[in-house]
């Protein structure tokens, strides 16, 4: 089992996000092909991820649009929207909560921090796409090249006598226009 530290604030949240989000448009940009060749069913399931960014912002503006192109109220609409929502997104809670022995209550409790989250990883989904998928290929970004750490109890540390980065330092390995890489010494 691996503990995480969450980020303390939405800083460090912004950071680990992206992070994430761009490593991971970085790795569909450079291996989709050969996933496809290699390993199509996991090819497929990245497909799906990339397919379920493009079109999280249409589910989260179908209650709007319903009230606006429908003629159906807002609230009413708004209301099937959001149990909906929670009827995708509960049960996979609630048996997370039993299996990991959390008490219930305590994760029903912390729902809305879910769509807060929810909120963050899509706009920084989107700006990974934007910026890995389409700038980067025409030459207009560099993209993800800087690995910053997220957290804020990883301070960044000098440059060892070799010249290499110490772990937790960002790095400026991706400089040359590669992809983002975690530089470490065995100090």
């Amino acid at each position: 089992m691996a503990l995480a530290a969450d980020p303390e604030d939405l800083t460090y949240l912004r950071k680990q996000v992206w992070r994430w989000m761009a490593g991971c448009c970085q790795n569909v940009r450079l291996h989709l092909g050969a996933l496809i060749r290699h390993k199509p069913l996991l090819a497929l399931w990245v497909v799906l991820a990339v397919f379920e960014i493009v079109t999280a912002p249409l589910w989260w503006a179908t209650p709007f649009a319903m009230a606006a192109f429908a003629d159906r109220p807002l609230p009413a609409t708004l209301g099937w929207w959001a149990g909906t929502d929670l009827l995708l997104t509960a049960p996979p809670l609630l048996y997370a909560a039993r299996r990991r022995k959390l008490r219930t209550v305590a994760v029903l409790r912390d729902l809305p921090c879910v769509y807060a989250t929810k909120a963050v990883n899509l706009v920084y989904a989107w700006k990974a796409l934007v910026v890995e998928l389409l700038l980067v290929p025409l030459g207009l970004s560099k993209g993800l090249t800087v690995y910053e750490k997220g957290r804020a109890d990883t301070p960044l540390a000098a440059p060892t006598a070799a010249g290499r980065k110490r772990p937790g330092q960002a790095s400026s390995a991706g400089r040359s226009g590669r992809p983002a890489r975690a530089v470490a010494d065995a100090s």
